[in-house]
């Protein structure tokens, strides 16, 4: 079996020059790609010039994160392709080969994570998916070792455990199961595109695996690409769950959870404009606006596979976290 290590990148030189020459040092074994979105600093000059061994898939656009993938994986021919953000390491070898074992040992484990360690505060995890992630009642994401803002210790869930969604700052994955599902979703642009995969995988072979690696380990400098806070993070985090939830929920219970998320999104947004975070409100409308623009191209991404009802792992993590005070993984149970 083959693996790959492929990295998108969009002006991320400095970040390359941090962790690459580390990703060479404690990846042997895989071949490693850079699939460049159109950089217009030195990042490929500087793998041209000092990282001959990587091979550079160089696009004509930023088509960010989903369909930058997508171009870019077809010229990776390797069987299993981890996807590693550009501000994103291996810091023990033997991270890499736990996590390319799960592959090696287990012909139904189509995707994998690493539990994903806050590079800076290594004793935590860190936010863009812990130790493995989890979807409510409602399709708010929250993860294994991350409810809401709350970050657990790294030291918690070290367990090899099935997960409904695997992060997208290292996710890995067979390359069949990536044609079969057809790759990300490239409207998406970045974002919740790993989500939409994962769950389309659960409805298309509920019998295929998705999980974290308990004994690897990937650091991930949280917000290196785009911070937490960024106005447009949150317009598509909204945006694309919205179109996530239309395309994968069974269609006996879509109107009334998409009716309840609203709901609940509107209480999110007449929230953030009493405490003047106008910027999250506009986002809140923005992703609203677009989706009703788009419904009809929405609704035809539809597929004829049945849709899962065992997509969430808790009712409400809203009610969870803010009614019961449970703002830990554990206490969900």
């Amino acid at each position: 079996m083959t693996f790959a290590i492929a990295i998108l990148n969009h002006n991320g030189s400095i970040l390359l020059r941090r962790f690459i020459p580390k990703i060479i040092q404690n990846c042997e074994g895989a071949n490693i790609y850079l699939i460049d979105n159109n950089s217009t600093d030195s990042s490929v000059n500087f793998i041209k010039k000092n990282n001959s061994e990587i091979k550079i898939i160089s696009l004509d656009s930023n088509y960010g994160y989903a369909e930058g993938y997508n171009k870019g994986i077809q010229e990776i021919n390797e069987d299993v392709i981890i996807l590693l953000n550009n501000d994103a390491v291996f810091l023990e070898k033997n991270s890499f080969d736990e996590l390319c074992k799960t592959f090696t040992l287990n012909k139904d484990i189509s995707i994998a994570q690493p539990r994903i360690i806050d590079y800076n505060f290594q004793e935590k995890y860190e936010y863009a998916g812990a130790s493995g992630g989890y979807l409510d009642l409602l399709c708010y994401p929250f993860c294994r070792g991350r409810i809401l803002n709350n970050i657990e210790t790294s030291k918690k869930y070290r367990t090899t455990r099935e997960i409904f969604w695997a992060s997208g700052s290292c996710f890995a994955i067979r390359k069949d199961t990536f044609n079969e599902l057809g790759g990300f979703d490239k409207d998406f642009f970045c974002h919740m595109e790993e989500i939409d995969l994962c769950w389309r995988l659960k409805n298309n072979k509920p019998e295929s695996k998705i999980i974290t690696a308990g004994k690897s380990k990937v650091y991930h400098i949280g917000g290196g690409t785009m911070q937490y806070d960024n106005p447009k993070k949150n317009y598509l985090n909204f945006r694309n769950s919205i179109m996530m939830m239309i395309k994968n929920l069974p269609l006996v219970s879509l109107v009334p959870i998409i009716i309840l998320r609203f709901v609940s999104d509107f209480f999110i947004m007449l929230f953030s404009m009493l405490t003047l975070n106008l910027n999250l409100s506009f986002s809140i409308l923005s992703a609203y606006a677009y989706n009703i623009i788009n419904a009809r191209n929405n609704f035809k991404k539809r597929t004829e596979s049945k849709k899962t009802n065992n997509y969430y792992h808790t009712k409400s993590i809203l009610i969870s976290y803010y009614i019961f005070g449970k703002k830990t993984f554990s206490s969900l149970k």
